[in-house]
This record gives structure tokens, sequence and C-alpha cells, in this order.
């Protein structure tokens, strides 16, 4: 079944209960797995890699779409989140906490991402998030926009390799 452009994304509470994590992510894949892309935000909140592996492997048990910033670290650890891309098969999304061009790239070159986040708040206006996407692109790579606003309206509209818009 083509999941088309539809997505639903969960963000688990900020005291995160990782055994409640794993429930929810089951219970949202039951109920629409299949019928809309899903991609899990813990806003960095699992302390361990072990705590981010376990609510990882679940995700890949309802098959999710991606997996976003598990870590506390801010999601800027390069080797943490390419171990946990080792053992997993659903896709991290990293950047939300990286900023400017350089450290997007860098993680792409670490091999601690599959798709990347950018904000035009934060990555140098318009400008530093369409350098993003494009550098993205360079590795043919997916860029999704934090957020919504006008810039970030903007840029998706000018970008090929952007999939969802946050709301």
């Amino acid at each position: 079944m083509s999941i088309g452009y539809r997505g639903f994304k969960i963000h688990p509470w900020a005291d995160s209960n990782i055994q409640r994590d794993i429930e929810t992510v089951h219970a949202i894949g039951k109920r629409v797995g299949g019928k809309m892309a899903l991609m899990l935000d813990p806003c960095c909140v699992y302390d361990t890699l072990s705590d981010a592996l376990l609510v990882g492997r679940a995700c890949d048990d309802e098959n999710f779409y991606w997996y976003e910033d598990p870590l506390r670290d801010g999601g800027v650890s390069i080797y943490a989140h390419k171990q946990l891309r080792k053992m997993i098969k659903t896709p991290l999304l990293q950047g939300e906490h990286l900023h400017l061009v350089e450290t997007h790239t860098d993680m792409a070159i670490g091999e601690a991402t599959d798709f990347w986040r950018a904000d035009p708040e934060y990555d140098g206006g318009i400008t530093g998030t369409m350098k993003i996407a494009h550098a993205a692109e360079g590795f043919g790579m997916d860029v999704e926009l934090h957020i919504p606003g006008p810039a970030q309206r903007q840029c998706m509209a000018a970008m090929r390799n952007s999939n969802f818009y946050e709301m």
C-alpha cells in the first residue's frame, strides 16, 4: 500500500517512560500502520543507547518511517547515532539540534542519520536552509523542515527532497 504523503508523528512525554513509549508505538502501529507514515520523535529524552535501542526495535516491529532525535545528547553524537543506526532498521532523522550546513554534513558523512532536519530560524535563514537541502540532495538524502511557518513553506516549495510539513 502506498502511504502517499500522509504521516503521523508521535511526541512522547518529556518524563519519558520506556515501557509506555514502546506500548504507544505498538498501539499506534496496530491502529494506523500501513495507512500512513508513522514517525516517532522522543525529543532527546532517552538516557542511554539501550533505552533508545528498545524503543527503536518497537519502531522496527511497526515499520515506522523514521525515529527522530532519541538520545538525551541533543542529537549531536555522531558515534552513538551511528551505532544505533546499525542496530535498528527504522531510519534515523537527525539535525534538529545541529545547526548550519557543516554539522549536518558531518552527521551524514559519519553515517549517523538517514534523514536531515533543517529550520530557517536556526540554520542561517532561508539561504542556510537551502544550503542544507542542497547538501542533503548531494548525498541522495531528504531533509525535513522543522515547525511550520512562512519561511519553512517557502523553503519546502523550492526543494525537491522534502516530504512532510510538520504541524
